[in-house]
């Protein structure tokens, strides 16, 4: 028994290292072919969307991007300040109101505040900074203008 699990182990490692390795015996990296040979140096800060308005959703049901920072903003028991902004009652021009769908319950119920299970935001909804794609896409988005 204890035999079986020792070849099981081996060929479990050998089957990882052959991955890793390609024929040549270097490895597989989504850099392609580009070496390491130094400490990695801090990546350039980004601009957020601030002032361009809505981002484009790219399918149906996509929840709304987040077009500014959210460094800073806390979600917790104690309180969200999303809602400073975003909330019905909220004096924000421009700021994307919580969609009514919030306001509902497991059971269909409405609700007088938001659902606890749509009070955490940043489960659905993403900042987005204008930057290069760390790697190529052929997505093709599902809306149509």
């Amino acid at each position: 028994m204890m035999v079986n699990c020792w070849r099981v182990c081996l060929v479990l490692v050998l089957m990882t290292v052959e991955t890793a390795l390609s024929a040549d015996g270097s490895m597989h990296s989504l850099r392609g072919a580009a070496v390491i040979d130094g400490p990695s140096v801090t990546p350039l800060a980004k601009e957020w969307r601030d002032g361009e308005g809505k981002i484009q959703r790219n399918y149906i049901q996509q929840p709304p991007l987040i077009p500014h920072t959210v460094e800073g903003m806390s979600i917790d028991q104690d309180g969200n300040t999303c809602l400073m902004c975003h909330q019905w009652n909220a004096d924000m021009p421009g700021a994307t109101k919580v969609a009514v769908s919030h306001f509902i319950d497991r059971q269909g119920r409405a609700l007088a505040t938001i659902s606890p299970r749509r009070y955490f935001c940043n489960q659905c909804h993403v900042p987005q900074k204008k930057t290069r794609p760390l790697l190529g896409s052929r997505f093709k988005t599902a809306i149509v203008d």
